[in-house]
């Protein structure tokens, strides 16, 4: 009994430890990806582009085929407005079957959080790219930093990635799952700027942004788990 009170003893210890040196490493992700966000939301209150941004545009919109204008329409329509809010609800109800009811409250939580951007296109102002200076393929109202769509797909589906990549068992899957959603991540990117809603900055603006707030919900999440395993 003794022995083995020692070895649970020592187990729990290192797995404390353990623990603490993951949330280290998401607390310094979180303070990189903070400051690299604010560093380049305040750039954007003053720069209606970046240097670069023009020329990626244009390059990208090169690609001139009805095939990949129909595919960037879609995806973007998929991930924005309100069917925004029926692919959040699809996940949660997806991650509450197959994973649990606090991972799919998360879900909720990372949709209500990427209203964020709404606030911070208010406050940065940035108008969105010029019909003088590329083609204009969508049409959209708002200020363009940061990009909606690239933090949506940073927040939901980055969230619905760290679930699989710690609960799918199956290697073959996980991969092939995690290769699918980082895929969609970067296209829902590509397709803002193919169309002419948004510069590259404002998109890489949305991924940071994103970025910061998935990796502050990961850290709670694994405090939570913590506290009640």
């Amino acid at each position: 009994m003794r022995e083995s009170g020692w070895k649970s003893f020592f187990g729990f210890s290192f797995m404390r430890k353990k623990l603490v040196r993951k949330n280290t490493k998401l607390k310094l992700t979180f303070g990189i990806l903070l400051v690299l966000s604010v560093i380049l939301s305040i750039f954007a209150v003053f720069n209606s582009r970046f240097p670069g941004d023009l020329d990626m545009t244009l390059r990208l919109q090169s690609w001139n085929s009805s095939f990949v204008l129909s595919v960037m329409q879609w995806v973007s329509f998929i991930f924005g407005g309100w069917v925004s809010a029926l692919v959040v609800v699809l996940i949660g109800i997806i991650v509450w079957w197959r994973i649990g009811k606090f991972e799919a409250m998360l879900v909720a939580v990372a949709g209500l959080l990427s209203l964020v951007n709404i606030f911070l296109k208010l406050v940065i102002g940035r108008p969105r790219p010029f019909p003088t200076l590329v083609e204009i393929l969508s049409s959209e109202q708002n200020n363009g930093f940061p990009s909606g769509h690239a933090l949506f797909a940073v927040l939901i589906l980055g969230l619905l990635a760290y679930f699989i990549f710690i609960k799918v068992k199956r290697l073959d899957l996980r991969i092939i799952i995690l290769a699918v959603l980082i895929a969609l991540i970067l296209l829902i990117g590509i397709s803002r700027v193919y169309l002419g809603v948004h510069w590259p900055s404002d998109v890489i603006g949305g991924y940071l942004i994103g970025g910061t707030l998935l990796t502050a919900l990961i850290w709670f999440y694994r405090v939570w788990k913590a506290h009640n395993s």
